[in-house]
């Protein structure tokens, strides 16, 4: 099954501006990332939306892949 969680997103760095690569679910748990220069980025989850967004993705492709399940019997 495909988890969106693991799915990246870049960002930049706003001291050096380095991109950096996150995963949605870092994002979610609003993880901080350390840059090479040594600036730590706090992510942030603004109302959750990130990890609603992600519950709801997955259960829709749990949902559609159960739906295939059935069509195959």
């Amino acid at each position: 099954m495909i988890d969106i969680s693991k799915q990246t997103v870049k960002l930049n760095c706003p001291n050096c501006k380095r991109s950096h690569t996150v995963s949605l679910k870092q994002v979610a748990d609003e993880r901080t990332i350390n840059c090479t220069c040594g600036q730590g980025i706090k992510l942030k989850d603004n109302n959750h939306s990130s990890r609603k967004a992600i519950h709801d993705i997955n259960k829709s492709f749990k949902d559609l892949e159960n739906a295939f399940k059935k069509l195959g019997r």
